[in-house]
């Protein structure tokens, strides 16, 4: 008589892991995801780069500010190149008290040409300015900011464009 071998049980070895079809289907999954929000990724990128340079120039006048009146001497905030995106600089007399910038990717348009002087009392020696930050390129006023210098040295910063 002939016998047969007996077939031992067959195991079902424990799977662990993804399979390759599945790890494919989740990278397409997060490619598209990432296509979509790359957009709004970028805007809000160019909006925190105008609120960051917009807040430094006010940091910069309340810098000078002080600056004139502790100094009791007239300080200055001018460009540091020929365009304000170059960056600016605080100085009192021939030092520099503190220069900032530069700032790519940013469109700053003053309203009126060169820098600020304040006078000993913190006031400027001229007529108030405005500054109006907004991305290159962007033309959408909700982008833009607004700093406002008055004759008194207040400092205001506005969303918005200037008005």
């Amino acid at each position: 008589m002939r016998t047969v071998p007996s077939r031992a049980p067959e195991r079902q070895s424990a799977r662990r892991g993804f399979t390759l079809i599945e790890l494919l289907c989740a990278l397409s999954v997060l490619a598209i995801l990432a296509v979509a929000a790359a957009p709004s990724f970028a805007a809000l990128i160019a909006s925190q780069r105008v609120r960051s340079a917009s807040l430094d120039l006010a940091s910069a006048l309340v810098l000078a500010r002080s600056e004139a009146v502790k100094r009791n001497a007239m300080v200055s905030l001018a460009p540091a190149g020929a365009a304000w995106t170059a960056g600016w600089t605080v100085s009192a007399g021939a030092e520099t008290v503190r220069s900032f910038g530069p700032y790519g990717g940013l469109t700053i348009t003053p309203s009126s040409a060169g820098g600020l002087v304040l006078g000993n009392d913190g006031r400027l020696t001229g007529a108030a300015m405005t500054f109006e930050f907004a991305p290159s390129g962007e033309t959408a006023a909700t982008t833009r900011v607004c700093v406002q210098v008055s004759e008194t040295g207040r400092i205001a910063s506005t969303s918005g464009a200037c008005t």
